[in-house]
């Protein structure tokens, strides 16, 4: 059996062609290209994909290539459709790609999926029962293992991580909560946390790395809050890991992690000296398209 895996992004779409073993056989990207002037550009292109990659691998026969599609937003019950994607994508809420190309059809939330993707890629083997992830990057997103499987919740919208509240005075963000992981953290939000002075996560860590004073408060009471975040999380979930992706880890880096690990020794409650363990992510860009591709194996 071939699994098709794809992750639809703001900018890219990206493919991966897996086998039963897990083996990446190919991984592509291609423009999204939300918005352009032709109607629905990057649903013909996705459609254009499956039919390329089916014949491919499959010689046309929708029983031999099973494919999962990763994308922001909240999937229906049967992960077949993404029922709620604000602003963008237009087209995609409701589309049922089973019925529409005859074939079924998996469809996940690109949190859960990169989650999944790096499960199944590396700690199910490691014997890891419990594990959360979360993906950092323009909001917050992410995704939970409960006894090696991914766990969607009612509504699947289990693993939201970023839209918990950290400061019930803060700024109240799209999900109605205050102060939320998301807004603290998150690449969006970097302008009004810093007063206007810098406008990504990468200018403010920049900034931090060269000594600059204001950057290093704002860029650490960011921290803290993400470790305070983590530590809740820890309370509730008790996982045996913590995996931190998405692009604000891969660009940080240590910048990131040497100071969350101070912060969560303030905040964790360690009992007889156990403490969680946190660690990057290894999949990169193309963990939403692997994790997909795994959704489809483990579900189709």
């Amino acid at each position: 059996m071939i699994y098709l895996g794809i992750d639809i992004g703001g900018t890219k779409i990206k493919t991966v062609v897996m086998d039963d073993s897990g083996k990446i056989l190919e991984q592509n990207e291609i423009p999204t290209e939300d918005g352009s002037g032709e109607a629905e550009l990057w649903k013909k292109k996705i459609i254009a994909v499956i039919s390329e990659k089916s014949q491919k691998y499959a010689g046309g026969n929708p029983d031999m290539l099973k494919c999962g599609i990763s994308a922001p937003g909240l999937v229906d019950s049967e992960n077949k459709m993404t029922l709620h994607m604000p602003e963008r994508l237009l087209g995609i809420e409701n589309f049922n790609w089973s019925v529409e190309l005859g074939n079924a059809i998996k469809v996940i939330n690109d949190g859960h999926s990169a989650c999944l993707a790096e499960y199944e890629s590396y700690y199910r083997f490691e014997g890891i029962k419990h594990m959360l992830m979360l993906t950092l990057g323009t909001g917050i997103g992410g995704g939970i293992i409960i006894n090696g499987k991914l766990y969607q919740g009612n509504h699947q919208r289990a693993g939201h991580v970023g839209h918990m509240t950290i400061d019930i005075n803060g700024t109240q963000t799209m999900t109605n909560m205050p102060g939320s992981l998301e807004h603290a953290m998150g690449n969006f939000s970097v302008s009004e946390r810093t007063q206007g002075k810098y406008k990504s996560v990468r200018e403010l860590v920049d900034a931090f790395e060269n000594g600059n004073t204001d950057a290093k408060v704002w860029w650490l009471k960011s921290i803290k809050r993400l470790a305070a975040g983590l530590a809740s999380l820890t309370n509730i979930l008790s996982p045996e890991l913590i995996v931190l992706g998405g692009g604000i880890t891969a660009g940080a880096g240590d910048s990131l992690l040497e100071p969350l690990k101070k912060s969560m020794a303030d905040y964790e409650w360690r009992p007889g000296g156990h403490q969680i363990k946190i660690v990057k992510a290894k999949l990169g860009g193309y963990a939403g398209a692997i994790g997909a591709a795994y959704f489809a194996k483990n579900t189709l």
